[in-house]
């Protein structure tokens, strides 16, 4: 899963997709800057904040890409 990620931020160029949780919660990620990537789980930065959201591997059930907002 992680792997589908990794290319996904390394595209060129960059496409803004979605993660999508087994809990039905999503995350909007519009800059390859937003994921920091560890063995098990990520670290998704919210833009313009200082939070973060640490998301497991094992919850994360898809991605989705969608256009930039018109």
């Amino acid at each position: 899963m992680f792997e589908d990620l990794r290319d996904f931020l390394r595209a060129e160029p960059f496409v803004p997709f979605r993660i999508v949780l087994a809990s039905g919660s999503t995350y909007d990620v519009t800059t390859p800057y937003q994921i920091a990537i560890g063995k098990t789980q990520l670290d998704y930065y919210f833009p313009k904040s200082d939070r973060k959201a640490v998301l497991r591997q094992n919850q994360i059930v898809a991605f989705e890409t969608f256009g930039p907002a018109s």
